[in-house]
């Protein structure tokens, strides 16, 4: 939060306040790579459980399929998948689900009600009509979107005394903060809010896609985060989750659904088999004849792979399509796979039955997730995502393949007639070039490992374990290399020859398969970079050292005399002493008086240093200062003046926060002392300046 002069003067968690899911998925990723945001979400759900007894966390079907376009086999594992993986991440079982694009029937409610799961949320479009609980056939009230109340909580009644309490959003509100203006300003938003609860007892309920807030709406995070400031200070407000509505009001209507429909297709769920006239964009005259041919593939892919399943698992575990319900315990951590397995298994496995077992299995997962439904969101059957869902669906294949059916022709052959608006490629070569054509196949895995031996890298392939028979020599590689796919424990011998030409340019033979660096994956090539750069680096940074060790006799005298310099020198003399201040500021203790005094005398001579380098590098010492608040205030301001005297501008979005949140915990007497509010002034932060918030 900003106050009017600009300056950050409160922190909050937006999560803590409102109900929110994410896709496991998103979630696998954010836990190692962003740690502090996943500590994050998990803070805003138990506090928000401490506040109201439910936490706003909601689970999410596992692969975000279309649920109603799935078999009832396939949603109920996706709803428990989804649900244990919220397990696994929050610590709890969840009250709500999330279901993709708000896709509904009776079947998928019925599945989460099984699961334990009493909650969603939909539009006001899926109701066809209400009636109180209890009352009889002649109470049905058919509703329409305008019609419906939504300040209230509904009942969906299921076989077998089950039920999936229904909140549906405010729709015009919705729109507005979604593809409207409601995110301009975060006060009138609230007060937005606050007039549409009319009466005691009701809710109201926006429910917009996670993006909408900042990347959608640049900013719109920080109207969200003003608009719940001002709610939650209201009196006669309470910022609650629907769990926490229920236990003070709950349903006392009756909902029927309209069957097949979703949030964002309002031909039901055809925007995900069909080219219905739903798209995002692209040019005039694309159309969306590919969705058909795409969806009539993978539904006949996860048919024919479900009868294999079913066939080969059923000779290893006792309960196959249980075994899957359950696999995704290994899927959360794979170190329980030899457990799983002795649990599982009809008999004691062989090695080749393990390999056979693991490998069914996987099927079965990936078979869950070709069927994610962005793969017919968006206008191109060439995008992104349907190429993704294609890459799920080749890995179907080529496991059904090692497990004795082969079912790339056929699947190949339904794809056909789709085509890309783009360049007219068929399904079947999009598929075969961008899918196929780029597989995990065990020469390619090989290949990769040994074009990295021969440039001097680590041969990771994240997925895999290799063994090489031979290690490099003057730049050849000849061996056989052990191929260990880890996910189902098979193992393949290729024997590779890998060479590094004049240039250096590596190359590798796989038989009559020639492999390069293009041939790489993904990750490879990100880390090859990486690498590439620290030796460019290095290279370039040597060779800059000795050109002005050479040169100081001469350049000593004349940058004393304020010669003037030219453009060339100036950057080289930059980041010469960039690197010098870098060292500094990590000496213990830094001299950065001696530094800022450097820097400003380099400047005043025209050097010119490399900005951002600099500025990464003292924006991250500058947060370590921070942590260690209050001893740290006195560096951190020493490097502020540093930075300022090196005419570098420094992100302090991250040092900001540290900043507060230290504030907020600190006792008062030290949050007084003069460096700490010196290096609040210097880092425009207002912990108790107006509209500042306290804890």
């Amino acid at each position: 939060m900003l106050d009017a002069a600009g300056r950050l003067c409160d922190l909050v968690n937006c999560y803590e306040w409102t109900s929110f899911d994410f896709g496991p998925t998103l979630l696998s990723w954010l836990e190692p790579h962003a740690p502090e945001v996943f500590a994050a979400l998990r803070r805003a759900d138990v506090a928000s459980h401490a506040r109201t007894g439910h936490g706003n966390a909601w689970a999410s079907a596992f692969g975000h399929p279309i649920l109603p376009l799935s078999t009832p086999r396939d949603v109920r594992t996706q709803v428990r998948w989804g649900r244990r993986d919220f397990e696994h991440r929050f610590g709890r079982a969840p009250e709500g689900m999330w279901l993709p694009e708000m896709a509904v029937d009776r079947m998928a409610l019925t599945t989460l009600a099984e699961s334990g799961i009493t909650l969603v949320l939909l539009t006001p479009h899926q109701a066809a009509r209400i009636r109180p609980l209890g009352a009889g056939d002649a109470a049905w009230t058919a509703v329409t979107p305008e019609s419906l109340d939504v300040g209230r909580l509904y009942r969906c009644v299921l076989p077998r005394g089950r039920f999936v309490d229904v909140l549906f959003r405010h729709e015009e509100l919705s729109q507005g903060v979604a593809f409207g203006e409601l995110l301009g300003d975060g006060v009138e938003l609230a007060k937005r809010l606050g007039s549409a609860l009319a009466d005691d007892g009701r809710i109201v309920a926006i429910a917009v896609d996670g993006e909408t807030y900042g990347h959608h709406h640049r900013f719109g995070e920080m109207a969200l985060a003003a608009a719940l400031r001002v709610l939650r200070t209201d009196p006669e407000i309470e910022l609650v989750g629907p769990a926490a509505f229920r236990d003070a009001h709950p349903p006392t209507h009756e909902v029927e659904i309209v069957e097949g429909t979703s949030w964002s297709c309002p031909h039901g769920v055809e925007r995900w088999r069909a080219d219905c006239g739903c798209r995002v964009g692209g040019a005039a005259g694309w159309s969306q004849a590919w969705r058909a041919p795409l969806r009539q593939a993978i539904d006949w892919l996860r048919d024919e792979t479900a009868i294999l399943y079913e066939t080969r698992a059923d000779e290893v575990l006792h309960d196959p399509w249980g075994a899957r319900d359950r696999y995704v315990e290994c899927v959360l951590d794979p170190g329980r796979t030899a457990g799983f397995l002795a649990a599982e298994a009809s008999a004691r496995l062989s090695p080749a039955a393990t390999v056979q077992a693991r490998r069914a299995l996987e099927l079965a997962r990936h078979a869950l997730l070709m069927q994610t439904s962005c793969g017919w969101f968006f206008d191109d059957l060439a995008g992104l995502e349907p190429v993704q869902v294609m890459r799920y669906a080749a890995r179907t294949i080529e496991l059904a393949e090692a497990l004795g059916r082969r079912l790339e022709d056929g699947f190949a052959d339904r794809l056909a007639p789709a085509r890309s608006n783009v360049n007219g490629e068929s399904g079947a070569d999009l598929y075969r070039r961008a899918a196929r054509g780029r597989a995990a196949t065990p020469a390619r895995v090989a290949a990769s490992g040994a074009l990295l031996t021969v440039l001097g890298q680590p041969p990771r392939v994240p997925g895999y374990e290799l063994a090489f028979s031979a290690g490099p020599a003057g730049g050849e590689l000849e061996a056989e290399v052990r191929v260990t796919e880890l996910a189902t424990g098979a193992l393949s011998a290729v024997r590779v020859v890998a060479v590094r030409a004049a240039d250096g340019t590596p190359s590798c033979e796989v038989g009559d398969s020639r492999f390069t660096l293009a041939s790489l994956f993904g990750v490879q090539r990100e880390h090859l970079v990486e690498a590439v750069a620290r030796e460019g680096a290095g290279v370039a940074r040597a060779s800059r050292h000795a050109a002005l060790a050479r040169l100081r006799t001469i350049l000593e005298p004349l940058l004393a005399a304020d010669t003037p310099l030219p453009l060339e020198l100036a950057m080289l003399l930059g980041y010469e002493a960039a690197e010098e201040i870098a060292a500094g500021v990590a000496a213990t203790p830094p001299a950065l008086a001696e530094l800022q005094s450097r820097a400003a005398s380099l400047r005043a001579r025209g050097v010119v240093f490399p900005a951002r380098w600099l500025a990464r590098r003292l924006a991250q010492a500058l947060e370590e200062r921070i942590v260690g608040l209050p001893e740290g205030a006195h560096e951190a301001l020493g490097l502020l003046d540093l930075a300022e005297a090196a005419a570098v501008v420094l992100d302090l979005g991250r040092a900001q926060v540290r900043a507060l949140a230290w504030w907020r915990e600190a006792p008062p007497a030290v949050r007084a002392a003069l460096p700490v509010t010196r290096l609040c002034e210097r880092l425009r932060i207002a912990p108790e300046g107006p509209g500042a918030a306290t804890r």
